[in-house]
């Protein structure tokens, strides 16, 4: 028992954190990013997974300000840095101090992008109904990409070359970096926030890895270029690179030089379509001033064969007045003669005092006749007055009053004894009322 070890607890923690500082000195560690965290101080703390392992990580404020990428939970990564422990609030722990992270190949990176494009999607970030329509004829393109480099130059190259009426605006951004794509955010703002606008823009960079092209597939970046209210065009690496910036701008180019074609018209093509225009617009007013040409011709001729025309008519009446003129002359005054003698006939057998005498016969037969009718009126008047003054006196009732009776039988007159005799019972009328008498 004497040779057994003998260490105070400050003293194990030292040693084993000498020993592990020792051994571990400069580590790279393949695994899992875990939950991060992010302290008020700065200092972010996460731990890394394989399977059930897990090991606790701090990268310090400084550090983690320093790095290449964004660290994200669930992506795999390569960590490297050095193995330490401590003790504090009543615990041991070892833990790795990050000094600088890596995509872990790119598997993890494909993963990665894969799991971001599926959760945007289902977001809505790429629908091709909101994606807006490049411009014809822009008069001016905001273009961001590198300051330096081939990229900007052979854009601007191919844009003057093809139409040089378009005005360039380029913004520099790095194109690689954890901070790229904050940096292509806070542009994208001041263009939007100022005037006036460009009317297209283009993000562009040339080729790189897929570590290299990760700020273009950022969801922060990818947001906001949907929210964009000018069209813009993405020309990130190769015709092969793809990233999500492709899907949600309205148009991906291949390559930054494809972006520059499809930007701008071709200058040759449109003096061409001119030309073509001017010579159908020559066509077109040719055809518009012969038309008249050949209407006031055709009637220019029309007009000399009238003119032909009346001139011969006026000829042939000119010579037929002139043989004819005493003939008409002398049938004038004839018919003038026989004019003159029927009117002589017509005053002196006027119908007007026949129509006069006429009137006078037929007024005089109308009194006459309205005489006669009045008379034979009165007389027929007293005829019925006379009548009704007969009826009256001849009467039933009045003979009935006098004295008389009306005898019958079965509603029968009876007219003499012999028919009275013939019956056994007989009514009698009297201008008082009626009395039946049987034998």
């Amino acid at each position: 028992m004497n040779n057994i070890p003998e260490y105070t607890v400050t003293q194990l923690n030292r040693s084993i954190k000498e020993l592990l500082e020792e051994k571990f000195d400069y580590i790279k560690l393949i695994g899992e990013s875990g939950p991060i965290t992010i302290a008020n101080s700065g200092h972010v703390y996460f731990s890394i997974k394989e399977n059930d392992e897990v090991i606790s990580c701090i990268c310090w404020k400084g550090t983690y300000e320093r790095l290449e990428i964004n660290l994200e939970e669930g992506t795999e990564y390569n960590f490297f840095g050095r193995v330490t422990s401590y003790s504090k609030f009543g615990r041991s722990v070892y833990q790795l101090i990050i000094d600088q992270v890596e995509y872990s190949g790119d598997g993890s990176i494909l993963k990665l992008i894969e799991k971001r494009k599926k959760d945007l999607e289902n977001s809505g970030y790429f629908k091709e109904d909101h994606k807006l329509t490049i411009p014809k004829y822009p008069e001016k393109i905001g273009i961001l990409t590198s300051a330096t480099g081939s990229v900007i130059h052979d854009i601007i190259h191919r844009i003057e070359d093809r139409f040089p009426l378009t005005n360039l605006e380029v913004y520099p951004i790095p194109v690689q970096g954890k901070k790229t794509h904050s940096e292509i955010i806070q542009y994208l703002d001041l263009i939007e926030n100022n005037t006036p606008k460009p009317d297209l823009i283009i993000f562009a960079r040339g080729g790189g890895s897929l570590e290299e092209m990760m700020p273009f597939n950022e969801p922060e970046l990818i947001k906001r270029v949907y929210d964009l209210k000018i069209p813009s065009i993405s020309a990130i690496g190769h015709e092969t690179d793809y990233t999500l910036l492709d899907l949600v701008c309205d148009l991906r180019a291949p390559t930054p030089t494809a972006a520059a074609e499809l930007s701008v018209p071709d200058k040759r093509e449109i003096l061409k379509d001119l030309k073509n225009f001017e010579i159908d617009y020559f066509i077109n007013i040719k055809q518009k001033i012969t038309l008249p040409e050949k209407v006031i011709l055709n009637f220019s001729s029309s007009m000399n064969f009238l003119s032909s025309k009346i001139y011969k008519t006026e000829n042939t009446l000119s010579n037929y007045i002139s043989n004819n003129l005493e003939s008409i002359k002398e049938n004038l005054n004839s018919l003038k003669i026989i004019v003159n003698e029927n009117y002589m006939k017509i005053t002196e057998y006027s119908p007007k005092q026949k129509i006069e005498i006429t009137q006078n016969k037929i007024i005089s037969l109308a009194k006459n006749n309205q005489i006669f009718i009045k008379n034979k009126i009165n007389s027929i008047h007293q005829n019925i007055s006379l009548l009704k003054r007969i009826i009256q006196n001849s009467s039933v009732e009045k003979n009935l009053k006098k004295g008389y009776s009306i005898l019958k039988y079965k509603q029968n007159l009876i007219k003499d004894l012999k028919t009275l005799k013939g019956v056994d019972e007989f009514s009698v009328k009297m201008h008082d009322g009626e009395i039946l008498i049987k034998k």
